[in-house]
């Protein structure tokens, strides 16, 4: 039997390990990676549906809020939800160099995608929360395509998932 280091679900063979990419691959693994975003994109997504009136009355201001505002803040958590939901399904579904190729791009969109709202949202006055409250989504995106990146060529016969 070959010596192998066993990583939660995930086992690397030893004789194709390399200290830095081995270390990198283990930290930075797809499946893991869609996990913390999903949940974290569903768990904000229910919060930002159950408090919606909260949320545009912190971006509209309290003498602008009306059920249009609320509504839209009610459409970004539902959107937030499928975003999660998606994410859970490629944590599960998807294997080897798939879930890594789709990793990098699903993250790299989805950094896009974000970016280009803040700035027409920001056109259209709306309030947007602060840097510290907006940095973890591009961190975990960020992470997210990093990990896809690391896993999108190779042999896949290194991973047993």
């Amino acid at each position: 039997m070959r010596p192998c280091i066993g990583i939660g679900p995930v086992l690397v063979k030893w004789e194709n390990r390399t200290e830095k990419n081995m270390d990198m691959k283990t930290i930075f693994r797809p499946k893991v990676w869609y996990i913390i975003c999903g949940a974290m994109a569903m768990i904000g997504g229910i919060e930002n549906m159950m408090n919606a009136s909260d949320w545009a009355e912190s971006a509209w201001g309290a003498e602008n809020v009306n059920e249009q505002a609320e509504a839209m803040e009610v459409l970004f958590g539902t959107f937030m939800i499928g975003f999660g939901a998606m994410s859970m399904t490629a944590a599960f579904v998807l294997k080897g160099t798939a879930q890594g190729t789709f990793a990098v791009f699903n993250g790299g969109l989805m950094i896009a995608f974000f970016l280009f709202m803040f700035v027409m949202l920001n056109s259209t006055g709306y309030n947007m929360p602060g840097a510290p409250f907006l940095a973890p989504p591009f961190i975990l995106l960020g992470c997210l395509a990093y990990s896809g990146f690391l896993h999108m060529t190779g042999d896949e016969a290194t991973l047993e998932v």
